[in-house]
């Protein structure tokens, strides 16, 4: 199982299906969490 990288919140396999998380630079990030951290809005695929 897979966890975000910022709030640790474990990832389900739906959660990648349906686009509300993705994997940059082998990491899972929730969409929000990763425009948290960042400041910047990650594209959905």
């Amino acid at each position: 199982m897979h966890c975000c990288t910022l709030c640790n919140e474990a990832i389900e396999e739906t959660d990648i299906q349906f686009g509300e998380v993705q994997i940059v630079d082998g990491e899972y990030w929730h969409l929000d969490c990763y425009a948290e951290y960042y400041d910047e809005v990650l594209e959905e695929a």
